[in-house]
Order: structure tokens, then C-alpha cells, then sequence
């Protein structure tokens, strides 16, 4: 039974046949967990995917079997078994652990090994030697320690490891349509620098109108200070010119 619908790991009733040893027969269940440990981290043809864990061991029968001469002690055994079975087309999750001029290396649940070819990035992506990355035209970046998802190709099995084969082309898409939605709204929340202008232009027609006005009304008020000067002179010297006549006289 599968704990996702998309999810590699699955649970998963196991029937295992065990050959005991003779030293085990006083304890058996150290020779059963020996058994079963042998076969952790391995691919199993029979169960179609990589043995993780057993839980709830228990022998089918309490007895086992002698077979002809053999000294062995034949048993079932049954267990829950925990397995990592990736299928083509399911959509995973890896951490790059390493950056080729034509792939990209992975990890998968931090164990299993993976690799995306060049042919397989999404378009656009050019490998970068100075930052040993892989960039694409928009600043989006595929380095060392990041997480991408990748999508299930082939599973590649030889002496019981697994190595996985993915494609990111149509799960890479997605996130380049994103950051072109965001450039593409920038200029519209900016902004517009045709009004900032027009304001800076008003504020300076208003600070260059309040010096004139201001030379204006000191020009008015000098010129009113003046008069009442000019015409005082004038009076003093009518009058010194009719004290003369009458001294005359």
C-alpha cells in the first residue's frame, strides 16, 4: 500500500525464505534479523524497488525444515518491508550534488543517485565554468546544494543499486514563466517618471516667481521712502529763500 499517490515509499507485506544456520538454533531471531539486514539498501526484483526497513518480524510457522543432508534450518518469515520504488513519470525531489558541461548529478532521499543530461534542462539553461552552475537568460540558476524536481525517465539497476534518469524540461518550464510574469510587472508599479518631472518643473517656476515678486514690493517700498525725503528738501529750501527776501526788504 502506498503512503502517496505520487510517493516512491511504500509500505509493503513481505514473505522472505530463511536459512538458519546450526549456531542459530538456540537463538533463532538473531540469525532471522541477520538475514534480513543483509538485504537492507539493495534492489529487490521480486518487490520492484529498494529495501529501506522491516517491521512486525515474525515466522510464518513455528518450525522449520531439513532439507536432505543440508544442515541448515529452512523458515518463512513475514515482516513489513519499507520500500523506495521510483516509476517512470513520477515527479521527485533531489539535492544537486554535482555540475557537469553536459548533466547534473543528484541525490534522492540523500541515497540514490541521479543524473539530468543537458538535453533534458529546461531551454535556455547555458553551463556557466566561472560560477559552475548552469544560468538561463532570466538570472535563474541550477547550482551545487540546490533542490530541483525532476521527473522519472528510466531506473537504471546493476548489482543490486539503483541509478535514476530524469528530465526536467516540463517541470522547469513552470518556473520560468514565473519569473517572467514578475519582470513584467515591474514597470507597471513603478513609478512614471513624467510626473516627478512635471512637479520638479512647477516647484521651480514657483521658487523663481517668488524672488521677482519680492524685488517687486522692495522696489515699491524704497521708492515711497524716497519721496517723503525729496519733497522735505524741497520745502526747506522754499523756505530759506524767503527768509533772504525778507531780510532783503
Amino acid at each position: 500500500m502506498s503512503t502517496a499517490a505520487s510517493s516512491p515509499f511504500v509500505l509493503a507485506k513481505v514473505r522472505h525464505n530463511v536459512s538458519l544456520s546450526p549456531c542459530h538454533i538456540a537463538e533463532p531471531r538473531v540469525g532471522i534479523e541477520q538475514e534480513m539486514t543483509s538485504l537492507l539498501m539493495r534492489y529487490s526484483e521480486q518487490l520492484e524497488g529498494v529495501i529501506l526497513s522491516f517491521s512486525n518480524v515474525k515466522l510464518d510457522k513455528p518450525f522449520g525444515h531439513i532439507v536432505n543432508e543440508m544442515p541448515y534450518i529452512h523458515c518463512k518469515v513475514l515482516a513489513d518491508a519499507l520500500l523506495f520504488q521510483p516509476k517512470e513519470g513520477m515527479v521527485l525531489k533531489g539535492t544537486v550534488n554535482k555540475i557537469g558541461s553536459n548533466h547534473i548529478g543528484m541525490l534522492f532521499a540523500g541515497v540514490f543517485n541521479g543524473s539530468v543530461a543537458a538535453s533534458e534542462l529546461p531551454k535556455g539553461y547555458v553551463h556557466n565554468y566561472a560560477q559552475d552552475a548552469w544560468l538561463d537568460q532570466f538570472g535563474n540558476q541550477i547550482a551545487v546544494n540546490d533542490t530541483v524536481e525532476v521527473k522519472v525517465l528510466r531506473v537504471h539497476v546493476a548489482g543490486g543499486m539503483i541509478a535514476i534518469e530524469g528530465s526536467m524540461c516540463s517541470v522547469g518550464a513552470a518556473s520560468s514563466k514565473k519569473t517572467k510574469k514578475a519582470q513584467a510587472a515591474k514597470p507597471i508599479t513603478s513609478p512614471s517618471p513624467k510626473k516627478s518631472s512635471t512637479k520638479k518643473a512647477k516647484h521651480a517656476a514657483n521658487d523663481e516667481a517668488e524672488p521677482s515678486s519680492k524685488k517687486a514690493s522692495k522696489k515699491r517700498k524704497n521708492d515711497e521712502d524716497e519721496a517723503p525725503v525729496e519733497a522735505a528738501g524741497t520745502k526747506s529750501k522754499k523756505k530759506d529763500a524767503s527768509k533772504k527776501k525778507s531780510k532783503k526788504e
